[in-house]
């Protein structure tokens, strides 16, 4: 009886240690927060964080390898991804329609861009205020480049205008994920 309940003891034991193993070469478990910032990455990194594409067709794949099944080609450079994980050498990123999928490293930037909202257009402003005089009306989904965000405000350049615009009326200047990070056993 004594050796039957041993043994029961070490299964479960296997049993845990196997789920972390699956879990750290699955590239670990999910966080109970999605809204956890972690810098325990292959990069050094932290996790969420912005990034943009390098070229004008990107593949997004189901998994960090080619061998993975293509999902669909970014064609439009410089737009502002959110990456939610990563491996040495792919990140699993949310684009601004709410869409995850993995991308090889080397296809990103991590330089900083911002979209302008989808449905209205937005005021570029002279002066971080509300009440500041308006320079431009910028179109619904218009890349804009990020300069710095500070109370509030960003300052954006879009063509030759630059200005001031509310932090909040921007995609790619949250400091929380905006995608939830996808059950990597569910089938796609």
């Amino acid at each position: 009886m004594q050796n039957l309940l041993f043994r029961k003891k070490i299964n479960r034991m296997l049993a845990v240690a196997a789920i972390f193993m699956l879990a750290s070469l699955s590239g670990g478990l999910a966080l109970a927060d999605d809204s956890a910032v972690t810098t325990d990455t292959p990069s050094g990194n932290p996790v969420p964080r912005w990034g943009i594409m390098r070229s004008n067709k990107i593949y997004t794949r189901a998994g960090p390898s080619k061998d993975h099944k293509i999902l669909w080609a970014y064609r439009v450079k410089g737009l502002p991804v959110q990456i939610i994980s990563e491996t040495r050498e792919w990140r699993l990123i949310c684009d601004p329609d709410g869409n995850t999928g993995w991308v090889a490293a080397n296809l990103l930037s991590g330089k900083t861009n911002a979209l302008t909202p989808e449905g209205h257009k937005l005021e570029l402003k002279a002066s971080p205020k509300s009440e500041s005089r308006t320079k431009a009306i910028i179109r619904p989904r218009a890349l804009a480049s990020l300069d710095k965000c500070k109370d509030g405000w960003c300052r954006i350049s879009v063509g030759s205008e630059r200005g001031w615009v509310p932090q909040d009326s921007l995609w790619g200047t949250q400091t929380q994920p905006v995608c939830k990070r996808p059950d990597p056993f569910a089938a796609r």
